[in-house]
């Protein structure tokens, strides 16, 4: 509001005490009217942040439950971690899929028809690639803890959170090199995940120069006698490494059935020697075996979960914990998914419990890796590169 007051006067011209107080009166009601507007653009200026509902779809029953389990931890911790608006307007609806693709693809349906949800958190490869194209016809985005490219290549509303298969095997390939690794062996099972990984090392191999992979086999997921496989291997030639990468459930029948027929070559893999019950169900023969995945946590998240769930898996819980937070952080001013994918594609040195990330340019991020080792009682160990 602009006011002009103009007062015309001669020299010799003098105000009355009743002009004078008409004056100031005048003066000062449009001092007040100014207050007012201002008072009220100042009101308006910061509107309240959207409501929030996302969408969990993860592994609670089945082999991968330890892993679900975890990421639904962390989930919680994230939640409890927000403040205190940004929990009243946000809520999380978990569906189970036990990593069963046509679970997965109905309980997205459900999650979107029903509970009408602005967002997912999917975990595993293939939970992610079921649920994908619906992520992208409805433009509801896709936080997926989860390797496999696919699951990210191509699309506006998908995105890998989780190391990118190029990163978390060059960390493997490396450590094998050092330590003069020239003969490497490699069975996977035939799943997103493993053969992104299986790829990925191979194109390493072959970039490098320097390793030569001796025999390399690809075993169905529901393959429950492994041995004329095994035994195609081995008769391959001696290898300094037996790669294996498999998900829980089969990991444990081809580490035994491998054993059995007398390979006794090192073992080396990815994130699910981590499982408890595989290391259990191995009879221990995973003890010593080195592994490469996600770094561990910040230490105080670490401290923080370990003490509330003494002895449980933490695989992935703080990547869960991290999602929540991204979306709570995207949706400040609206909700909408191009928004959303906008934030995320643009994140720059973000900090996170998982580390400090930024967008790779193609709906994945850069997370760090590490090496670890199972003990005796299949405790999971950092290892000194």
């Amino acid at each position: 509001m602009r006011v002009s007051t103009k007062v015309s006067m001669s020299p010799t011209a003098t105000f009355s005490r009743r002009g004078y107080l008409s004056v100031v009166r005048i003066l000062a009601c449009v001092s007040a009217l100014l207050t007012t507007a201002n008072i009220s653009i100042t009101a308006t200026a910061q509107p309240t942040a959207p409501s929030l509902t996302i969408g969990a779809i993860l592994p609670l029953t089945g082999s991968s439950a330890t892993f679900g389990t975890a990421c639904k931890r962390g989930i919680s911790e994230g939640f409890e971690s927000l403040s205190p608006e940004d929990r009243t307007r946000m809520k999380v609806v978990f569906e189970d899929d036990g990593m069963v693709n046509a679970r997965s693809v109905t309980a997205a349906q459900k999650l979107i028809n029903v509970d009408k949800v602005d967002a997912f958190l999917t975990w595993s490869s293939g939970t992610a690639l079921a649920v994908g194209s619906l992520s992208e016809g409805r433009r509801i985005p896709q936080l997926a803890v989860a390797s496999d490219p696919a699951v990210a290549r191509g699309h506006r509303f998908s995105f890998n959170y989780w190391p990118i298969p190029e990163t978390e095997t060059r960390t493997l390939y490396e450590y094998l090199k050092a330590r003069g690794k020239k003969r490497v062996s490699m069975v996977a099972q035939e799943s997103s995940f493993t053969l992104a990984m299986r790829d990925a090392f191979v194109e390493h191999a072959k970039r490098d120069g320097e390793m030569t992979i001796v025999g390399d086999e690809v075993i169905s997921s529901d393959a429950t006698d492994l041995r004329s496989t095994l035994l195609r291997l081995k008769t391959r030639g001696e290898s300094d490494a037996l790669i294996v990468a498999f998900w829980p459930g089969q990991l444990a029948l081809v580490v035994k059935q491998a054993r059995a027929i007398g390979i006794t070559t090192p073992l080396f893999g990815y994130e699910t020697f981590e499982d408890k019950p595989t290391f259990d169900a191995t009879d221990g023969l995973l003890a010593g075996a080195i592994y490469s995945m996600g770094a561990d946590p910040r230490p105080d998240f670490l401290d923080t979960f370990t003490k509330k769930y003494p002895g449980e898996s933490y695989y992935t819980a703080s990547h869960c914990y991290d999602i929540i937070r991204l979306y709570a952080d995207a949706t400040r001013e609206r909700k909408d998914g191009v928004s959303i994918a906008r934030f995320l594609g643009e994140l720059e040195s973000y900090p996170t419990v998982s580390g400090v990330i930024s967008s790779t340019g193609d709906n994945r991020f850069t997370l760090p890796t590490t090496l670890k080792t199972l003990d005796s009682n299949g405790h999971p160990r950092a290892v000194t590169r």
